[in-house]
């Protein structure tokens, strides 16, 4: 198990209303800090990039996995972060109106010193939010080792689960009065899809499944201007 800290919006950490970080907003992130930039993916040609390398890191030698950050569909993410990437990560989340978390509820901020400062919270009580269902519950490992045996049908269904989630983001778009997503589900286009999946899971083999497809449709939308 790793140790993830992510740069968040989601309201049961801030304890106020809003929604999840986009494609659009992180991307411009990138774009304006000069210290950012985009990572290429191992499939440029397809999808050159989510994730963002930070280029100033002091000691980027001794940055446990390495200095990237990655987009996580809503949400910011770094494995096993030191502290310089800490510190980075709270002035990019100052950007975005966000929080930064670990994996335990704790939160990440900076004194008026810029010195790092961790509140050491338990996670909130739960309450009520999107639960995931079917095989989208799964972890990434499961669909890379479902791709690699072909003669399954187990591949077939992430995608299938993966475009239910389409349509169900659809239903409730068009019951807010906002566009819809259409694809052309040409050969070509799926298989972009499936690359962008495998390429996820086989980075995030501990993640769920369903990260991956919500990773995949920020992208999609990201491309529809939505």
């Amino acid at each position: 198990m790793g140790y993830d800290l992510s740069i968040t919006r989601d309201p049961i950490w801030t304890g106020r209303p809003g929604h999840s970080l986009t494609l659009e907003e992180w991307f411009n992130v990138i774009q304006r800090d000069d210290e950012l930039c985009f990572a290429l993916s191992s499939e440029p040609r397809k999808y050159p990039s989510c994730d963002a390398e930070w280029l100033a890191h002091p000691k980027p030698e001794e940055a446990p996995h390495g200095t990237f950050f990655v987009w996580g569909g809503g949400d910011v993410i770094c494995k096993y972060p030191d502290e310089h990437q800490m510190i980075k990560m709270v002035r990019i989340s100052r950007k975005l109106n966000a929080i930064v978390i670990g994996d335990n509820g704790e939160r990440y901020d900076l004194d008026e010193n810029g010195k790092l400062v961790v509140h050491d919270e338990s996670a909130p009580p739960p309450s009520p939010r999107p639960v995931t269902y079917g095989i989208g519950c799964n972890p990434c490992e499961k669909f890379t080792k479902a791709v690699a045996a072909s003669k399954t049908p187990d591949g077939l269904m992430f995608y299938q689960w993966y475009l239910g989630l389409i349509t169900a983001v659809n239903a409730m778009r068009y019951e807010d009065g906002k566009s819809v997503m259409t694809f052309p589900l040409t050969p070509e286009f799926i298989r972009e899809d499936q690359i962008f999946l495998a390429q996820y899971c086989q980075e995030h083999p501990e993640r769920l499944f369903h990260r991956a497809a919500l990773a995949l449709l920020q992208l999609r939308l990201a491309r529809c201007g939505s």
